[in-house]
């Protein structure tokens, strides 16, 4: 609390990130993105409460095991790539307030991409905000003059350019430009008001805490290269240490079907070809010490024996594994609460995804 403001912190951290998976779990400088977030709130002594907003489980005991509460889960409907902050918030919000009977005046975004945030720059975040009695604050980097809106340019369709602004056409020297900044995801602070009331980050007053220093906000693993980079040149990253700590071993059971074998007509399964990059993600797996077991339905419907094809299969597309089991009833589709892809399965362990490293460096 903070001069008789109520502050709720609010992590959002979905399971569903197209361009990593798994993102908020992506082990960066030896830990997981939501840990170094879950970390910083624990300097922060002036907030009331610190919950995650999630969908996913194993991200909600990620949270909970290093501090942040978790006493809600978000729904389906807020969880896609096209839900906006507001929406998220709002729900955080009205959530944690029906959970603990409280009243919070003030909201803090702290998006678990931005982990080379620190301390001092949430607090004055949220100082500006009752200062200067505004409805919200955010946290900006200059731009550099070279990405000014006036300097950008436009190409159509039929290869035509032109200027991004017409304004740009009257530029001549960088002296002519005005200053600009970019959000860099670091903090936002805002009224319940502007949430609840007005549907706005926004609102009609708002403020800028500006950071001189570098920000990264992670959406590609060149942006963690930075950010280790970043890390170990002010000394805060035991680097060394970086795969002891992240790898976390797991028993892992892992399908073959649609998974490591390809789909096969007539469940004809001798016929079926491997899926080499999901068979890679499988070693990885299994190297950095997680326990394997495959388990199948082939053969659990029509009482067929496909213990040596399979295992033949296994050994000649080099799949390493610990347990190979029969036995998995046939159904069109399973439910369970442990469900995670093979990328997914990968962030957790620490671990980086073999094909996506192989893209990156230009390997086919």
């Amino acid at each position: 609390m903070i001069f008789g403001q109520r502050i709720l912190v609010v992590v959002p951290a979905r399971g569903g990130s197209k361009g990593i998976p798994m993102k908020n779990l992506l082990p960066v400088a030896g830990k997981p993105l939501l840990v170094h977030t879950a970390e910083l709130v624990r300097e922060l002594d002036w907030v009331d409460r610190a919950v995650v907003s999630t969908d996913h489980l194993v991200i909600r005991q990620t949270a909970m095991e290093n501090g942040l509460e978790a006493p809600f889960m978000r729904p389906t409907e807020l969880s896609g790539d096209r839900i906006g902050d507001v929406d998220v918030l709002s729900h955080a919000l009205t959530a944690t307030e029906k959970d603990d009977g409280q009243h919070y005046d003030i909201v803090v975004m702290l998006q678990p991409t931005s982990p080379l945030r620190r301390a001092e720059h949430v607090r004055q975040t949220v100082d500006k905000l009752i200062d200067e009695d505004l409805d919200a604050v955010w946290t900006v980097s200059p731009t550099d003059l070279k990405s000014h809106p006036l300097k950008q340019l436009t190409v159509g369709e039929d290869g035509r350019m032109d200027y991004f602004d017409k304004r740009g056409s009257s530029i001549i020297a960088r002296q002519q430009l005005e200053p600009v900044y970019h959000r860099n995801g670091v903090a936002y602070a805002l009224r319940r008001e502007s949430l609840l009331e007005h549907q706005s980050l926004m609102g009609d007053r708002a403020g800028a805490v500006v950071i001189e220093e570098p920000q990264v906000s992670i959406d590609t693993t060149a942006d963690v290269e930075r950010v280790e980079a970043a890390l170990i040149a002010i000394g805060s990253s035991s680097m060394g240490d970086r795969d002891s700590d992240a790898v976390k071993p797991r028993r892992l059971v892992v399908d073959i079907d649609g998974v490591l074998a390809e789909a096969v007509p007539e469940l004809d399964y001798a016929s079926a070809g491997p899926i080499p990059d999901n068979i890679s993600r499988v070693n990885a797996l299994f190297d950095a010490g997680c326990h394997i077991v495959l388990f199948t339905a082939r053969g659990s419907g029509t009482g067929k024996d496909w213990t040596e094809v399979t295992a033949e299969q296994m050994e000649r597309w080099g799949v390493r594994y610990h347990e190979l089991c029969f036995g998995k009833p046939p159904a069109d589709y399973y439910v369970d609460d442990r469900l995670v892809s093979l990328p997914q399965a990968l962030a957790l362990c620490g671990l980086v995804d073999p094909t996506e490293y192989n893209l990156n460096k230009g390997v086919s």
